[in-house]
């Protein structure tokens, strides 16, 4: 299993992604597709750190303590039950998409300059015609340790979250809503303690679970 580290300098706490709210037409009969992209579980990053820092801070000795709990806390089940009972709950035709069929490989989307919507980055609009849908529910979650440093130094670590939710409209590819969940939880005790790592897994358990209650907020 591949474990993802995150070079760059996260704020998990402070994603700068806009927000919008469910627009009411999404309540309508018509059907939408449901995809669930869970990256693989990774390491991501907070505090003050220069280039210099982070070359010599790769978080290499979580690689192997993340592979090990990763089948456990893996979201990607909890996340396709919660949105198709959410879906149920509102009588909303879904089916589920594969998730490799959104990638960074289709076309940038154009956005119309008169037009005061927002619309989803790339074009999906294929989508439709492809599935018999007429919207989009896509939901792309990265998780695993946050880890806060201050320069080279670790100040502390969370298990962590970063869930965010797109819904598109498959006629123009304008967004119904877009939101960003971003939860942690404190480890209680030692995260390091081998072989289950029984700590950190309820770490990252525990921040998934907030996800999932806050997404059901958002419907």
């Amino acid at each position: 299993m591949k474990v993802i580290l995150g070079f760059a300098m996260v704020v998990i706490l402070g994603s700068c992604a806009s927000t919008l709210p469910l627009s009411k037409q999404f309540y309508n009969t018509k059907k939408v597709g449901v995809i669930i992209q869970v990256d693989s579980i990774g390491i991501a990053k907070t505090g003050s750190q220069g280039l210099l820092d982070m070359a010599l801070t790769p978080g290499n000795r979580y690689k192997e303590p993340l592979q090990a709990i990763e089948a456990k806390v893996n979201p990607g089940l909890l996340l396709n039950t919660e949105v198709s009972n959410i879906l149920k709950s509102k009588n909303k035709d879904f089916i589920i998409i594969p998730e490799n069929i959104i990638n960074q490989n289709l076309v940038k989307f154009d956005a119309p300059e008169s037009s005061e919507k927002k619309f989803f980055k790339r074009d999906i609009r294929a989508i439709k015609a492809q599935y018999n849908v007429d919207e989009v529910l896509f939901l792309k979650a990265k998780y695993g340790v946050l880890v806060s440093y201050y320069s080279m130094i670790e100040t502390g670590r969370q298990g962590y979250i970063n869930l965010s939710t797109h819904i598109i409209d498959l006629n123009d590819n304008s967004l119904l809503l877009q939101n960003t969940i971003n939860s942690v939880a404190n480890i209680s005790g030692k995260w390091n303690q081998e072989p289950e790592y029984t700590n950190l897994a309820n770490a990252i358990q525990d921040a998934i679970n907030k996800s999932v209650i806050t997404l059901r907020s958002k419907f």
